[in-house]
């Protein structure tokens, strides 16, 4: 199985924390305490113990230490990015960017159980071959509803390290590397601040993922997102001082995001509207590696969610000649039709013309331009217009001129 993966430099500099890949079309991985990530990033599984002994979990916060210090903390990943060709839906991965290269100590986060541990060879790669890193999955034993991992450890603490000693292996292959991934199921209790390993080195990004199975979340057509469930915002569960400090620095290099709630969202659907989750009209499928390339995004900004909204697709038509499939952004007016919020387009058909921002922080597309409508049968026509920089209809025709081609897609939820 391939994972989709996205080389150009802007999407690099969009999405993904230093060295890390596109989870949603990741192939699986063991962890099956935790969860089993397979095909479009399903999270299918979940250990024996935890469907047994989950009981009543006592109030939080359940988290009393920083996974590294506070001065090894540039910024912490918003939930629910997008990040295409994989992540059309919204991410279910948050994590720390690291200020340096330089090894820094890890650290529980709190009273956990560790129940999984993975080493990750990279066996052929043109940047990384011979490298090595690892992965904890862990539990919350005062909550075991609520689960995590942290992926892209540098080095492990040699008691935990010993513990692969006759894990099972198993050799998988990307677009561009083959990795040799090492597992072993466990259950090892640790004390908040115990130290784990050290982050850092070849990957300065380090995977900090939190998930509650208590968690649903309300998709139009939730049957076609199984895997946008049960991801929770880490933050939240840190004692307040850690919280606080760790919501300041989410965002995405140096933009914060300052729209509620702070640290992201998976939700992204308002029913009744033009945002949300859409599939190429007439293919009533599933989301996964095989179909990502018909699903649509029409959704808030992650990171400038109160200015600002985007357009994500995989599909042929949408993609950049330059870029490939990347993340459109759109800033959002209150009236007229150029820049209208999803959520606002009339279900009358009505034209609206979308202009995509240019400034810093966002694709600089200026060869296109996008039409939209919001139909009355409840679902969405679509079209990618392509025109010389500067010239775009939004700004140059009236809005009667506007009109769709042939070329134009139907979406429906």
């Amino acid at each position: 199985m391939e994972r989709v993966q996205s080389t150009n430099a802007a999407s690099i500099a969009h999405g993904r924390l230093q060295g890390r890949a596109s989870l949603a079309l990741r192939p699986g991985r063991r962890g099956v305490a935790a969860f089993l990530l397979v095909g479009a990033g399903m999270l299918v599984g979940c250990s024996d113990s935890s469907a047994t002994d989950a009981g009543p979990c006592e109030p939080g916060p359940y988290f009393t230490e920083l996974p590294v210090d506070a001065g090894a903390i540039s910024w912490f990943l918003v939930l629910g990015q997008f990040n295409p060709p994989g992540d059309i839906v919204p991410r279910p991965q948050t994590g720390l960017q690291l200020t340096s290269p330089a090894l820094t100590p890890l650290r529980a986060i709190g009273d956990i159980d560790i129940v999984h541990i993975e080493s990750s060879r990279w066996l052929a790669s043109p940047t990384r071959e011979g490298h090595v890193d690892y992965s904890l999955s862990f539990e919350v034993p005062a909550c075991r509803e609520i689960f995590g991992n942290f992926e892209h450890i540098a080095v492990l603490e040699p008691e935990l390290e010993a513990h692969l000693a006759g894990a099972s292996c198993e050799v998988y292959s990307t677009e561009s590397e083959t990795l040799e991934a090492c597992g072993r199921r466990v259950r090892i209790p640790v004390a908040a601040g115990q130290p784990l390993g050290q982050a850092g080195g070849a990957t300065t990004g380090l995977d900090f993922d939190l998930f509650d199975r208590r968690v649903r979340f309300d998709y139009v057509a939730g049957h076609r997102y199984p895997q946008a469930r049960w991801a929770i915002c880490p933050q939240h569960l840190f004692v307040p001082a850690h919280r606080d400090f760790l919501l300041a620095r989410t965002g995405r290099g140096e933009e914060r995001r300052t729209a509620e709630p702070v640290c992201g969202t998976m939700e992204i659907d308002v029913a009744g509207t033009a945002q949300g989750m859409w599939v190429l009209d007439g293919n009533d499928v599933t989301f996964s590696s095989a179909t990502h390339q018909l699903f649509f995004a029409l959704a808030r900004h992650d990171v400038h969610a109160d200015t600002h909204q985007v357009l994500v697709t995989a599909h042929p038509a949408f993609r950049h000649p330059s870029w490939g499939p990347i993340v459109v952004s759109f800033p959002v007016e209150a009236g007229g039709r150029v820049n209208r919020a999803w959520r606002d387009l009339p279900a009358d058909g009505t034209i609206y013309c979308l202009v995509p921002e240019t400034a810093q922080g966002h694709f600089p597309v200026t060869d296109a331009s996008y039409l939209a409508a919001f139909d009355a049968d409840g679902k969405v026509t679509l079209e990618r217009k392509s025109h010389a920089p500067g010239e775009s209809p939004c700004l140059t025709e009236s809005p009667e001129a506007w009109a769709f081609s042939a070329s134009a897609i139907k979406l429906m939820r």
